[in-house]
């Protein structure tokens, strides 16, 4: 922050000639600020703001003349202005920084375009500095992905020991879990949008935009993933109450479950591993055992012969076509991997697709 700010004054003072660039190292230094917002957002943002804040406090104290009122009313306009632009708190908060400065400093004639140019210098010395340095590295990214994979294999362990204790409770329990991982999957694609716009703009991080784009597919789908988790589980509370399976086919259930929850952790192992090669051979080795667990979700391997019971392991096969399409797999793929069910006449049954209330 402190090389831009001066990198961006000497530039504009001694390049272009303006005196007294003062508002080149300010837009450089807001638009390095602290600050959650993308860095190639925000220096568009600081830098439109300040030269339409200088603008408008050129235009009004023309119009208006100078003095303490008229400095309120300056900058009051411009925030009226700003936020009917652009919601954007960075913007607004920076055209009426400029917009108050203009009122309340006086200023030469003819200061107007410099003004502008320091501001945009400042910006755009952000902006080569952003892409020099990024703010953050590519390892959040792989951090956010496993969270996600950790808080559906979590949400699976918890319906797996549900059926362990016959406890409908326990599964309204990972249910409620599976809700609350909206704020996991926000935090993943947060992290992953930060990471592509640093791999995209950075020459030194070209060579990672392949692998941020997979990881931003698998996340997609471990998102389906947690969504219809939401579905399963709250299908699993009203199948413990309805006793809809035999208790063989409770047992089965739930050592099934725990087999994909832990497939799954490898899943995500896979996806932290720093190694390219070591992390592609697990999520591979996630990949085969997710294949073969698939192929047991048959209604009748888990004794399920009521409609609750049938409908509870119905609705797991979406689940599973989406982590098996997170592990890499293609769609046609993922749908081969399951059995084929086949009605007493020969008729497949149709697939469930979960309604957007369902996922919701």
């Amino acid at each position: 922050m402190a090389f831009c700010a001066v990198a961006a004054y000497v530039f504009a003072e001694w390049v272009l000639g303006h005196a007294n660039p003062v508002f080149a190292a300010i837009a450089a230094l807001l638009t390095l600020q602290f600050s959650a917002d993308w860095r190639t957002r925000r220096a568009l943002e600081v830098a439109v703001g300040c030269a339409l804040g200088v603008a408008a406090g050129v235009f009004l104290t023309g119009v208006l003349g100078s003095g303490p009122v008229q400095a309120v009313l300056i900058v009051f306009v411009a925030v009226l202005i700003a936020r009917f632009l652009n919601k954007s708190a960075v913007f607004a908060t920076q055209m009426a920084i400029q917009a108050a400065l203009v009122a309340m400093i006086p200023s030469s004639p003819g200061s107007f375009l410099p003004t502008v140019t320091d501001a945009l210098v400042g910006g755009a010395a952000a902006w080569v500095i952003t892409i020099v340095a990024p703010q953050r590295g590519l390892g959040r990214p792989r951090k956010a992905t496993r969270k996600l994979a950790y808080e559906i294999s979590a949400v699976l362990y918890g319906a797996s020991r549900a059926l362990d204790l016959n406890d409908s409770a326990l599964a309204w329990h990972a249910l409620i879990r599976a809700r609350h991982g909206e704020a996991v999957v926000a935090e993943a694609n947060e992290a992953l949008g930060r990471a592509l716009e640093t791999a995209t703009i950075s020459p030194l991080h070209w060579r990672h935009r392949e692998s941020l784009r997979t990881s931003q597919a698998a996340v997609e789908k471990l998102d389906l993933a947690l969504r219809n988790s939401r579905v399963f589980t709250r299908r699993l509370t009203h199948a413990i109450n309805a006793v809809a399976l035999p208790d063989q086919g409770t047992l089965r259930l739930s050592a099934f479950l725990k087999r994909v929850a832990r497939a799954v952790t490898v899943l995500a192992d896979g996806f932290w591993e720093r190694d390219r090669q070591l992390g592609a051979e697990k999520v591979s080795q996630a990949l085969d055992r997710l294949t073969k667990l698939g192929a047991e979700l048959d209604p009748a391997r888990f004794g399920a012969t009521t409609l609750d019971g049938q409908a509870l392991v119905m609705t797991f096969r979406p689940l599973m076509v989406d982590l098996l399409q997170a592990a890499g797999a293609s769609r046609a793929e993922s749908l081969a991997a399951l059995p084929s069910l086949m009605d007493s006449r020969g008729e497949s049954f149709p697939e469930p697709v979960p309604s957007p209330m369902e996922g919701s």
